[in-house]
């Protein structure tokens, strides 16, 4: 068949245009590789990326997983609470917080210690003060992990200054009540991950000496009872057991996590080579262990099995 000059310099443009929206098409059903918050396995999450000094997470019955962003450190108001959704979207809960560190859930509220006074946040993103900085028996210096008992009471280590001075453990009961459990120099160094461990017992992560003891408190308020469980776990910092009874610990200065099926028993280091690795959490289905890589800006999905 014969062709004009016009009529082929028609098909030719045809012919490009088509090729042009094919290509077009291509790309738009592609996701953009550049912005993601999440990197996926099949439909399994591996980590978000793009959060800014994560330092604790928890994960909520539903699947959500609520994180702490310090932001920049003692910096007021540029911290913050992230809401990351099963899908990997992810969205703040509330804003305008200071240095949040360690986070508890307890029904619809997270309990967040945010640098000196710790806060009870609804998951509707109304915040109130549990517990200002004047409500404590001594000036808090560094508030880092919360951890509530079956009886409501609510625990907060305070880290201290880089040699400890300043920290302590403190008890916030039901009443608004504040009592010191520990003070400074009393056996633990830089108490920082708390995770109960039976009736009027805790756990303690000790971050200045890598150690980690078991607190017995006594009922007459008395000096509690300490005992050294092991040691050589770098700046220890999350606490958190699995549905088996096994747990974990985590050395933030080491980019660690260690298993131990007893808190007696040999640590197994089950992961290493991050950043910073922070305070841990169990996801909502138990299959794995949420990571804040601090220095990294990443939450890390930690497969158990």
């Amino acid at each position: 068949m014969a062709h004009t000059p016009g009529s082929t310099f028609r098909a030719r443009w045809l012919v490009a245009a088509l090729a042009a929206l094919t290509s077009a098409v291509a790309l738009a059903a592609e996701p953009n590789s550049a912005e993601p918050p999440a990197q996926r396995t099949g439909a399994v999450l591996k980590e978000i990326a793009g959060l800014t000094m994560p330092e604790s997470a928890v994960a909520h019955p539903d699947g959500r997983i609520f994180v702490t962003e310090i932001g920049e450190f003692n910096k007021a108001g540029d911290g913050k609470v992230t809401v990351v959704h099963p899908d990997g979207r992810t969205e703040t809960l509330v804003g305008g917080l200071n240095d949040p560190k360690g986070m508890a859930l307890s029904g619809e509220h997270l309990y967040v210690a945010d640098m000196d006074r710790v806060l009870l946040i609804g998951l509707d993103g109304a915040v109130t003060e549990l517990a200002k900085p004047g409500d404590f028996p001594h000036k808090p210096v560094f508030l880092n992990d919360v951890e509530i008992g079956g009886d409501g009471v609510v625990y907060v280590s305070d880290s201290g200054d880089d040699k400890g001075q300043g920290a302590g453990i403190y008890a916030i009961a039901p009443d608004g009540g504040i009592r010191t459990v520990l003070g400074a120099n009393a056996g633990i160094v830089r108490p920082n991950g708390l995770l109960i461990d039976g009736a009027g017992a805790l756990l303690v992560a000790d971050f200045g000496t890598g150690k980690l003891y078991r607190l017995v408190m006594k009922k007459a308020g008395g000096r509690p009872a300490l005992k050294l469980l092991y040691s050589g776990f770098g700046a220890a910092d999350g606490l958190v057991r699995d549905r088996d009874g096994a747990l974990y610990v985590s050395d933030w200065k080491g980019g660690k996590v260690w298993r131990l099926s007893t808190p007696r028993s040999a640590p197994q280091l089950i992961a290493e080579g991050h950043k910073s690795s922070a305070d841990i959490a169990l996801s909502a289905d138990g299959g794995y262990l949420l990571m804040p890589d601090m220095m990294a800006g990443k939450l890390v999905f930690l497969p158990l099995k």
